[in-house]
């Protein structure tokens, strides 16, 4: 009977164990993606293609509503098969009545193909056809592909991808490669083999694995103590291909267990490869990992809100001066917290990981707080590529209002984009202010438009502008710039405040020119100088020597006056409540002379504002980041996960800007680890941006002309005469500013480093530098011990080590110019 009983006690302790084990578990995971159905608009409805190249799909191409690719990024490169014949398998693609595709140059003003496509295959609510490209394409050369799909409502929508015609055999290496380089960081014996590519450093960061690269420790690379596996697709793209260098995304999902349950985790990897007929090596990659936030009672503790394992991208957090509330941004959705009723709304999601839907998944978009009252009501901006709602698949800026009230969402109006979500994002990073007078300012392509947020009117506040000569204080509210026309030679400049919108002008004109310098805090710092003191160098403006430095107030009262009898100012770098200065003296015969340093301390409050992220470091997890609340939360109370119940759209809240300049004639793009990386006037910012990332520099947004892992180890110009000539015959064109002549790329290279001009070289494009006033070598080969110098008035070369000709490039002023020609 005993023995009956111990049976039955042990088999409900095991039902009990195994209920708590796999069921409760279980139901928490339910629970968490019942709760990730967080918004009320319309469920996506777009079929997504995706590509097949060298018998595997690509990653999803997304639809657009845009025709011609106004708003599409670089994206996605295929390399198109033999017979060009290219496979697309379309998903939820009931809709489907029509399919053709075009081809276009990568400046969409050239058609090259036009195509109806017929006798496709329908099975499952997928499609799948084969787009039969004609031989129109020249070899090596990128082309535009648009596929245009024609739904049942009537409407169209477009999917673009770029393609080329090359060898796919070594990029074939290349993509096994990441798989299988990927595939080992799951497991700790086969990932020994990884060591071979790592370059592991003792000044790397092994405290996050939120970012991962090479210079991380072994345990970073296979995932810590997380023990996380793999879950859904691996989704592969191709960023760049050049020569033998190829740039590989992947992104997928892995899981790992949580405190109560799974946790689920964004991945992307990026591999920059250059194949070899040794080897494939590893010349960079990056893994980045960003935790899936559910907002549920489990992930506050304390004081914080715990957002967990993330690359840092993309988290924001605004409290409300009277601290009830928090808002705050984690995996592109939008929260807010009320400390007095603990709630945690989830007031603006697209969805994401978890959802099983992968057009809820594009991470194209972003959120920004613009404002949080002390009653909760908030202005919030979503931008980028809109994944479900009544603007699916158009790329725009999304101005709406939270009423916590009524629990409602108002959509106030839509602003389309002509850029894509990046250049958007690092304009509206750059201005995105809701003024205190009720006017919405921000920044996109060169220009500031202001919309009344009552009558929707806009206005261009400030267009044509130049990244140089354009600042925006530290909280957003006031910004400076020069009137149309040179950096360098501005009569005017001016100062508005954004809060009240009033507009000063600065500047005499006549023979004055004026130069926005920064600011510090909400102080303007501008120089003021004679219009003929210009910095020259071979014939080229590159500053302006000012004769006295101004600060003005927010009150747009001068603050400070700043001049030195017998002294010019040749440089000013404005840094945070310092403002340090290079001086020159008197000219003598006609020159400046060199001068002195000197520093400006400004009493001005400079502190940031209240930074509400922070992170801490356990040794299982590492870097866990968290929101700082203002007043910890009783222990025992119930953390209530909500919602908007609606989500309320104006009628005719379109806003069709009149695009101000938005040319990227004359801009450099630099990309590195599948993304972009910024937008630049000047070249050697470009490449010094893109220089650790073994990244690529574009002019424009598709010539490519930099790539730091693409440089030969050596190279030697054979033919100098005949590679001088457009060098030689353009010279004497330059003006200070990188420019296009005839068939050839004038670059502006000053400020760059021997090394990064050396990747000229190895495309066999002689670099010049400037010895002197007027004096000039030419470099025309190198490799690893040896640099080769052409001197153009004795018609001599010479070898020189690279630490001599680096002297020589440092006495020069790192002066550079090269011609690229096509």
């Amino acid at each position: 009977m005993k023995t009956g009983k111990k049976i039955v006690i042990l088999l409900f302790i095991f039902i009990a164990a195994a209920v708590l084990y796999f069921i409760w578990p279980m139901r928490q995971r339910e629970q968490k993606e019942a709760d990730r159905t967080y918004s009320v608009m319309e469920k996506a409805t777009l079929p997504v293609a995706y590509p097949t190249m060298l018998e595997q799909e690509l990653e999803p191409l997304f639809g657009h509503r845009e025709e011609k690719a106004v708003s599409a990024d670089r994206g996605s490169l295929i390399v198109l098969p033999s017979d060009r014949k290219l496979s697309i398998r379309f998903a939820f693609a009931d809709g489907i009545r029509s399919l053709r595709y075009e081809i276009r140059n990568m400046d969409m003003d050239h058609l090259v193909e036009r195509t109806e496509l017929t006798g496709w295959t329908v099975a499952n609510g997928e499609l799948t056809t084969v787009l039969p490209i004609q031989n129109l394409l020249e070899e090596g050369v990128e082309y535009r592909l648009g596929i245009c799909a024609g739904l049942s409502d009537g409407t169209e929508v477009w999917y673009y991808a770029r393609i080329i015609e090359a060898n796919a055999e070594h990029l074939g290496e290349m993509l096994a490669l990441a798989r299988d380089f990927s595939d080992k960081t799951f497991h700790y014996s086969s990932a020994q083999e990884l060591t071979m590519y790592m370059e592991t450093s003792p000044e790397a960061d092994n405290s996050s694995l939120g970012r991962v690269t090479l210079k991380n420790s072994f345990s970073q690379m296979t995932w810590g103590g997380l023990g996380v596996e793999r879950t859904g697709d691996v989704y592969v793209g191709i960023r760049e291909l050049s020569g033998e260098l190829a740039n590989i995304v992947l992104r997928y999902d892995v899981t790992g267990d949580g405190e109560n349950s799974q946790d689920i985790y964004e991945v992307t990897e990026s591999f920059t490869m250059k194949w070899s007929r040794q080897r494939v090596y590893m010349m960079d990659y990056e893994r980045t990992m960003n935790q899936v936030f559910w907002g549920s009672g489990e992930q506050f503790s304390g004081k914080r809100i715990l957002l967990g394992i993330s690359d840092g991208e993309g988290l924001a957090a605004k409290r409300s001066r009277n601290g009830k509330f928090t808002a705050y941004t984690v995996n592109r959705d939008l929260w807010l917290y009320n400390l007095e009723k603990n709630t945690n709304t989830c007031v603006f999601s697209f969805g994401g990981a978890g959802t099983g839907d992968v057009r809820e998944q594009n991470r194209s978009h972003d959120i920004q707080i613009l404002e949080l009252s002390d009653n909760g009501e908030m202005d919030f901006i979503v931008y980028g590529y809109m994944n479900r709602g009544s603007h699916e698949g158009r790329t725009g800026i999304s101005y709406n209002y939270y009423d916590p009230e009524t629990n409602t969402v108002e959509e106030d109006f839509f602003i389309p984009a002509s850029e894509s979500f990046e250049e958007l994002k690092l304009d509206l990073d750059i201005l995105a202010h809701r003024g205190e007078n009720g006017t919405f300012f921000f920044y996109m392509g060169n220009a500031v438009y202001g919309i009344d947020l009552k009558s929707r009117e806009y206005v261009i506040a400030a267009s044509e502008l130049d990244p140089e000569s354009f600042f925006v204080s530290q909280d957003g509210s006031r910004m400076a710039w020069q009137e149309k026309g040179s950096t360098y030679g501005s009569e005017l400049l001016y100062l508005m405040d954004l809060d009240t919108g009033e507009k000063r002008q600065i500047g005499e004109g006549k023979d004055q020119s004026c130069r926005v310098l920064g600011f510090v805090g909400n102080d303007c710092v501008y120089g003021v100088g004679a219009s003929k003191d210009h910095v020259m160098s071979n014939g080229r403006i590159m500053g302006l020597y000012l004769q006295s430095l101004e600060i003005m107030d927010s009150n747009m009262e001068n603050a400070m006056h700043y001049e030195k009898n017998g002294s010019y100012i040749r440089s000013v770098r404005v840094e945070d409540s310092r403002i340090h200065l290079t001086l020159v003296s008197n000219k003598t015969n006609g020159f400046f002379q060199a001068g002195t340093e000197d520093t400006l301390v400004c009493n001005t409050d400079t502190s940031a504002k209240e930074d509400l992220i922070g992170w801490y470091v356990t040794e299982e997890r590492g870097r866990t980041y968290f929101v700082q609340l203002g007043k910890e939360i009783s222990s025992g109370r119930k953390i209530r996960v909500s919602s908007p119940k609606k989500l309320v759209l104006q009628e005719g809240n379109m806003i069709d800007l009149r695009a101000a300049d938005n040319s990227s004639e004359g801009v450099f793009y630099a990309y590195g680890r599948g993304r972009l990386l910024g937008v630049f006037t000047e070249f050697k910012d470009a490449v010094s941006e893109a220089y650790d990332r073994m990244g690529f520099v574009m002019y424009g947004k598709h010539e490519l002309i930099w790539a730091r892992a693409n440089k030969p180890s050596s190279n030697y110009i054979r033919d100098v005469s005949g590679a001088l000539r457009y060098l030689e015959r353009y010279r004497t064109e330059f003006t200070g500013k990188s420019a296009r002549s005839g068939e050839c790329l004038l670059l502006e290279a000053s400020g760059c480093t021997l090394n990064q001009m050396l990747y000229f070289v190895g495309m066999d494009i002689p670099v010049l530098l400037y010895t002197g006033e007027g004096e000039y070598v030419v470099i025309t080969g190198y490799d690893q011990s040896h640099v080769r110098l052409y001197d153009p008035a004795s018609g001599q070369s010479e070898t020189r080590s690279p630490e001599n000709v680096q002297e020589l490039f440092d006495a020069a002023g790192n002066d550079f110019i090269c011609c690229i020609y096509r």
